[in-house]
């Protein structure tokens, strides 16, 4: 064979390239295979002997990085430019039609399109695309941190690794699910049988072990495919679709493979049909599904209804009836958790539900218990709710029990460390209050180093466990003393220098951890993260909580009448959005001595949050303003204003009364406007709510003039600085 120049082998690598693409795309995606399996070959050789004689045409969209690169270490850390979010779900029409309320309420528009979609039981992941080539995919992990599973993607033909059509954007970030083909499962899982290997539970699973292998060559054996269903950002793309529908149009123009199975619906009864059509499609389909997902069909209006925690408000899953099987309930057992709630749970004779195999299910209470009148040695019916939760749905019609049977009874003391427990009426829970009870102390200091609160990476369930066994750590604030025990910490097996060493960095890091992540790391019953936000802009700063549980720890000794609130309550319900419950809560918790100590120490150790500072009272600062809105908006809902108002530091206030600064007013708006008028509060229409938003001083309607005249102004302090 005449060796080629440079040029004519980078042309003809080219043309290998482009030809093998097509021939992919049309094979997998379009089944439209225009060139034969032996033709393919022998291109395929030929493009990988031309790459290996002038390794500079080595490109990231070569058909010959499909086979896979060498094993890797491990993965690395992706994190996401869009969180990946979860999909809240609905299990029947009346919870269809309540999600479908809420986005008309939220956005105030009555009617609107769907894009109805299956749900594919896969592996979430995003594939970033730049000049038209793959440059990096991760998977889901936690909405927020992926994995990067570039190498692995690269070997799933569906996948394409340039795009595409001339319209295609020259940045772009898709997300989709990686499945394993349930054919295909069944004939990989016998292959490893025949060999001896342990074979998979279910397609998913195996998508996802398959997905993770640190070797790509390994990956590329398996027969993965994938959907693209979304576009990330795709709402404020220029040129991109303006909606759902459009989007899995433009998708399978830029080659990748898209569900044919979707359904565009104008009401609730065409989402029933095309629920109903997917659940007899089910049986006939090569991979999982299990439900339905709703999607807002504008995309603008996607972008308007944004998300609630991990859940976007314009999207929602109707899930199939969750699959039921029988097994023995072996006994009723105590989980004691982080605030000594002692809660029953269920260990099960292992059974597969859906493909998963169950062991344990969760019971919640003794009266959930009751209600159901289930018993140790009990043949019970179990579900996965939602394909995800396992629960017992009660007894098998075929169950018969022994003489000896007995009912559930909560144990009269703490399992874990023999303490008396005391019914908690307003969780219908009983609790172990004893601050010495070991379990307690454990799933504390699981919490306090979890992501959500201070994040210490390398501070897991399992470590946790060996480091208050070992007597390294007591209380939280015990975390913050491990580094003067280094030499201790390499000694423990399966540590090490190099994980001592990250994670004694991770705890160094986590003392200027945000004061709210403190204070939900603190574990304070009833008081989550969005309310230790709330707490967090009350208190500001480390030093004010301190004194605050000092004042607590002396007026416990103050006798209140019966009924009445203490003044730390008051102070604290004052906050908006904090309620009784949890006010008593966190005085509850404030006023321990024990916990004054844990406060105390956590700042001699060096923990110390950034201070929030007040928010300066000014043009761009809403701080110690009440709102009030009315009437129909036309660039965005009530709800969207009330959002922009506390995100700037104001307040909202259902009614109008003198202590409001603000009415804010659309078209037809009712008897507040009236209000507004007869108390003289400045009334400001949208145009200039708007400019008020953007940090321009608005030229109001009205008499009073904000703080001056009937509004008054009304700035958030604490008497515990």
């Amino acid at each position: 064979m005449i060796a080629m120049t440079s040029n004519s082998a980078a042309k003809r690598a080219a043309e290998l390239r482009d030809t093998l693409n097509r021939a992919n795309r049309l094979y997998y995606i379009e089944q439209a295979p225009e060139i034969s399996d032996a033709r393919w070959d022998i291109m395929l050789r030929e493009l990988q002997t031309l790459e290996a004689e002038h390794p500079e045409l080595l490109a990231a969209d070569s058909p010959t990085q499909r086979v896979g690169a060498p094993p890797s270490e491990g993965f690395e850390e992706v994190v996401h430019a869009s969180p990946m979010l979860s999909l809240g779900n609905v299990f029947d029409r009346e919870e269809l039609e309540a999600w479908h309320r809420r986005v008309s309420e939220y956005v105030e528009v009555e009617r609107f399109d769907m894009s109805c979609e299956l749900k594919i039981d896969g592996l979430a992941v995003a594939l970033r695309y730049e000049n038209g080539v793959l440059v990096q995919a991760a998977t889901r992990g936690d909405g927020v941190r992926g994995e990067d599973v570039t190498t692995n993607i690269r070997t799933i033909k569906s996948i394409p690794l340039r795009l595409a059509g001339d319209d295609a954007p020259e940045a772009l970030e898709v997300r989709g699910e990686v499945f394993f083909p349930i054919s295909a499962f069944e004939q990989f899982n016998a292959e490893r049988a025949e060999q001896g290997l342990q074979t998979y539970a279910n397609p998913r699973n195996s998508a996802s072990g398959s997905l993770r292998q640190l070797d790509s060559a390994e990956t590329a054996t398996r027969p993965l495919e994938a959907f693209i269903y979304s576009i990330s950002g795709s709402g404020s793309g220029a040129g991109l679709p303006g909606t759902q529908s459009g989007v899995l149009e433009a998708l399978n123009r830029w080659g990748f493979k898209t569900n044919k199975w979707s359904h565009l619906a104008t009401d609730l009864h065409s989402v029933a049909e095309a629920f109903e059509a997917a659940g007899r499609s089910r049986s006939g389909l090569d991979y999982g599904i299990d439900g339905l997902v709703i999607k807002v069909d504008d995309l603008a209006l996607q972008e308007r209804l944004g998300s609630v925690g991990r859940d976007p408000r314009w999207a929602t899953a109707w899930k199939f009836p969750a699959e039921q099987v029988t097994t023995v309930l072996k006994e009723i057992a105590i989980n004691i958790g982080r605030t000594g709630s002692l809660t029953p749970y269920a260990i099960l004779e292992p059974v597969s539900v859906g493909g998963v195999t169950v062991s344990q299910a969760t019971l919640h209470n003794a009266d959930v218990i009751a209600e159901k009148d289930i018993r140790g040695g009990d043949l019970v019916i179990v579900q996965r709710a939602g394909d995800v939760i396992p629960q017992i749905v009660g007894p098998a019609p075929e169950n018969k029990r022994s003489l000896d049977s007995k009912p559930f009874e909560m144990p009269a003391r703490c399992p874990a460390c023999d303490s008396a427990v005391v019914p908690d009426d307003e969780d219908v829970v009983i609790r172990c209050v004893s601050g010495a009870c070991p379990t307690q102390t454990v799933r504390l200091l699981e919490h306090f180093a979890s992501r959500g609160a201070m994040d210490i990476e390398g501070l897991g369930e399992k470590l946790v466990s060996v480091l208050y066994q070992q007597k390294f750590v007591a209380d939280v604030s015990n975390i913050f003393d491990l580094a003067d025990r280094r030499e201790d910490l390499i000694a423990i097996e399966r540590m090490g220098e190099i994980s001592v060493d990250n994670l004694l960095k991770a705890i160094d890091g986590a003392k200027t951890q945000s004061l709210a992540r403190l204070i939900t790391g603190l574990g304070i019953p009833h008081l989550g993260s969005e309310n230790a936000e709330l707490m967090a802009d009350y208190f500001r700063s480390l030093g004010a909580l301190i004194g605050a549980s000092l004042r607590a720890n002396i007026w416990r000794h103050i006798p209140v009448e019966t009924g009445e609130q203490t003044e730390l309550v008051k102070s604290l319900i004052g906050i908006e959005g904090i309620g009784p419950a949890i006010a008593e809560s966190t005085q509850d918790w404030l006023q321990l001595y024990s916990n004054l100590r844990i406060l105390r120490n956590l700042e001699a150790r060096g923990v110390q949050p950034p201070p929030i500072a007040e928010r300066p009272e000014g043009e761009d600062s809403f701080t110690g303003l009440r709102f009030v809105v009315t009437g129909r908006l036309v660039t965005l809902s009530r709800r969207e204003a009330q959002a922009k108002i506390k995100e700037l530091g104001g307040a909202v206030s259902s009614s109008v009364s003198r202590k409001t600064n603000y009415v804010v007013v659309g078209a037809d708006p009712g008897s507040k406007y009236d209000s507004a008028i007869r108390l003289k509060i400045p009334v400001l229409e949208e145009d200039q709510f708007l400019k008020f938003l953007a940090g321009e001083a608005p030229e109001v309607s009205g008499d009073a003039t904000p703080g001056q005249g009937s509004g008054t102004t009304e700035s958030q302090t604490t008497p515990f600085d």
